[in-house]
């Protein structure tokens, strides 16, 4: 985008109209680590959004596209991802109360070659960026394998794809300050395959606290928020199970823009502690990813979500992931 561009955007937003009472809460974006050994654990997507009101429903269409690629050795182990992921989920909420509401989600995830690597090739390769063993000639190749003590334990190299982990959340919201508390508890079960990595095999559970704050910068429009959970990962299938650790913790953060009574603009941290005893980077270390999007808020009812993913801490999360989730209260 050129710099007159570039004004005229920033200007349009600035000057548009801006109704402070008739603007939509501004929500978390539903991002989840999509490396493909950490996407089939039940990490939380902590969210701050406004419980759906007693007797009412709320859905998400979200679909989430990433892409990953490395050869990570170490004395004992390697790891080599080469590997694009989708991840449609449906996410169903119900107010149980105006401060209680239950939710499912059923994600549907498909492992594959994609159609990515020649773009992000191009993008690294134009920005003077590291491709880190990236070959523009083996473009949308699918090939995921972990290799330990000499043998190779897991090994896909077919597009595999079905249903996922179940999930089950349930939460209450607590005013504080002008603020909201929102306390969470979710259930992951076995209902995805392993040997797809659809799944982990085993039973996962975590509880969170968000803090959603539109009150100590509602002068400038901005809406910040935080949480932490604790999750407890239940024994997984395979030979990683050996490796796996069974209580993790992860965090995230934001601060959104109510740019126009439409427009907002949101930037979010994401972080988990490591799921695996591990030297290899990808699995052993912990993750930082940063979101950075919008949402087109057409009422408090209904809006979209549109955002990237980017691993700030390489190779702890997918290389990039692109949303689109569709929300709409009934």
């Amino acid at each position: 985008m050129n710099r007159p561009l570039l004004i005229f955007v920033l200007a349009t937003l600035l000057s548009a109209p801006y109704n402070s009472s008739g603007a939509a809460e501004i929500r978390t974006f539903h991002n989840i680590n999509q490396l493909p050994f950490k996407q089939i654990f039940g990490l939380p997507s902590l969210d701050n959004s406004p419980l759906t009101e007693a007797g009412r429903w709320r859905v998400s269409l979200v679909a989430n596209i990433s892409n990953s690629y490395s050869n990570a050795i170490s004395a004992n182990e390697q790891l080599a991802t080469d590997c694009e992921i989708f991840r449609g989920s449906l996410i169903i909420n119900y107010g149980l109360r105006d401060n209680l509401q239950l939710s499912f989600e059923v994600p549907y995830i498909s492992h594959n070659g994609g159609f990515l690597d020649d773009f992000i090739y191009d993008w690294h390769d134009f920005f003077n960026l590291s491709q880190n063993g990236r070959i523009k000639e083996e473009s949308d190749v699918f090939y995921i394998a972990y290799l330990s003590g000499g043998t190779t334990p897991f090994k896909l190299s077919d597009s595999q794809n079905g249903l996922g982990d179940i999930r089950i959340n349930g939460a209450y919201n607590r005013p504080w300050q002008d603020r909201a508390l929102i306390f969470s508890a979710e259930l992951k079960l076995p209902t995805g395959d392993y040997d797809r990595l659809a799944g982990s095999g085993g039973y996962d559970f975590s509880l969170g606290l968000m803090l959603n704050d539109p009150y100590s910068l509602r002068k400038y429009r901005f809406t910040m928020y935080a949480g932490l959970a604790g999750i407890f990962l239940g024994d997984m299938d395979g030979v990683l199970a050996d490796i796996q650790k069974n209580f993790v913790i992860a965090g995230r953060a934001g601060i959104g823009w109510q740019a126009t009574e439409i427009i907002q603009l949101k930037l979010q941290f994401d972080a988990q502690s490591a799921l695996y005893d591990s030297d290899l980077k990808d699995i052993g270390d912990p993750a930082l990813q940063l979101v950075m999007g919008s949402s087109l808020a057409f009422t408090d009812d209904i809006y979209l979500d549109i955002s990237i993913a980017e691993d700030i801490k390489v190779l702890t999360a997918a290389d990039v992931a692109f949303q689109l989730a569709l929300v709409v209260a009934f």
